[in-house]
């Protein structure tokens, strides 16, 4: 247990009042107020002297607190009976901003976990609680992916509590569950056509960061964030390559820049402007997205973010490799892209193939680092350096 000093300041903010800390743990502490205060700035030779005698105080204080617990002449009180109650500890400890969602759903499955003492959260219950789960979703009455999304949620609740000595966490799986097949939508050429001709009223942009995902498969949370910094062009013996670079979780994202797509974007702006100016609000951009399409008669079900569907069809239709369309679309397995796309099929795998972009090439002296991702075996190629901007 550690023993400290801990300072807060008052309604004025001039002076600190000064409590003695308690703390079992990161989380786990109790406050007592040592009815003492501080000059936060002291100014004069009065207020300086005062500050000086409150501090031979509470050291003096601090030292004889320890000196008790040391040789058990007193225990703290952390209130053992309400923290050992699991609702309690989960609701103030919880780090997740949803955490009255998740444990009302805990409850709706076993209402007596409201009951349950921080103790008989151990392996056997929770995987109880696991299985009553995975049948309700069996039967049909809650949804698999909402039941997923609350279950790991919890998970980093119990992993977030045990990492901080307040309980043990038992390692448990993930909600096993059938996913449905979402059906996936495209632009048929005629809409494509639409598109070209028309662009929303006010903004142009829309039109442009639209095309820039049909023809490179970007979707458009990182469209509407892309700077022209992040464009790029190399040269290789032959031809000016031109591509974009990206952060796409931790890893970096690279995809060609077809001569279409340049024509669109114009000429090269400031490295730290945006490239197209949209709504900052994705809410408002899928708004005017749909009124574009109702205007133009187009399926309204259909998104923005569906021209990466397009783009993911006519890569496999152009290639047949499932991992040149996973590489592509930043996916770190091919098991998502064919989880999401189920017409892609497994062809032979093509090791000396760079399945990053169609026309990239790397110079004989840039280097080139290969890793095996895990679960799908897709090779992934990253580029290390490339200099010259777009």
């Amino acid at each position: 247990m550690k023993i400290q000093i801990w300072r807060r300041k008052n309604k004025e903010k001039e002076k600190y009042n000064l409590y003695i800390r308690y703390r079992l743990s990161q989380i786990k502490a109790k406050v007592e107020s040592l009815k003492l205060w501080e000059w936060i700035s002291p100014k004069n030779i009065r207020q300086k002297e005062h500050n000086l005698n409150v501090k031979r105080g509470y050291e003096e204080i601090l030292r004889r607190k320890k000196d008790d617990l040391e040789n058990n002449r007193s225990k703290i009180d952390f209130n053992r009976k309400k923290f050992d109650e699991f609702e309690f500890i989960f609701k103030k400890y919880s780090k997740i901003k949803n955490y009255n969602a998740v444990f009302n759903f805990l409850k709706k499955i076993d209402s007596n976990i409201k009951k349950k003492k921080i103790r008989e959260i151990n392996k056997t219950y929770l995987n109880q609680l696991k299985s009553k789960i995975e049948n309700k979703i069996k039967n049909n009455n809650i949804k698999g992916t909402t039941s997923a999304k609350y279950w790991n949620n919890f998970k980093s609740v119990l992993i977030h509590l045990n990492d901080n000595g307040i309980c043990d966490y038992p390692k448990i799986g993930g909600i096993a569950y059938k996913k449905e097949n979402s059906k996936i939508y495209t632009f048929n050429s005629r809409e494509i056509k639409k598109l070209e001709k028309i662009a929303p009223k006010k903004w142009h942009d829309l039109k442009k960061a639209f095309f820039f995902s049909y023809y490179t498969g970007l979707k458009m949370g990182k469209i509407a964030k892309l700077k022209w910094k992040n464009l790029y062009k190399t040269n290789n013996d032959k031809k000016t390559i031109h591509y974009f670079k990206i952060n796409n979780n931790n890893e970096i994202l690279t995809n060609s820049l077809p001569k279409t797509i340049r024509k669109m974007i114009g000429k090269r702006k400031s490295n730290n402007e945006l490239v197209f100016t949209l709504p900052e609000k994705q809410s408002n951009r899928s708004k005017i997205f749909k009124q574009w399409l109702n205007k133009l008669n187009i399926n309204e079900k259909k998104k923005f973010n569906d021209a990466v569907n397009n783009y993911a069809k006519n890569l496999y239709d152009k290639t047949k490799n499932v991992y040149k369309v996973a590489a592509a679309l930043g996916h770190n397995s091919i098991n998502k892209t064919k989880e999401i796309y189920n017409y892609m099929e497994n062809y032979d795998f093509l090791e000396n193939e760079n399945i990053i972009m169609e026309n990239l090439e790397e110079d004989t002296n840039q280097s080139k680092s290969k890793s095996l991702f895990k679960k799908g075996n897709l090779l992934s190629y990253r580029i290390k350096k490339y200099e010259d901007t777009y």
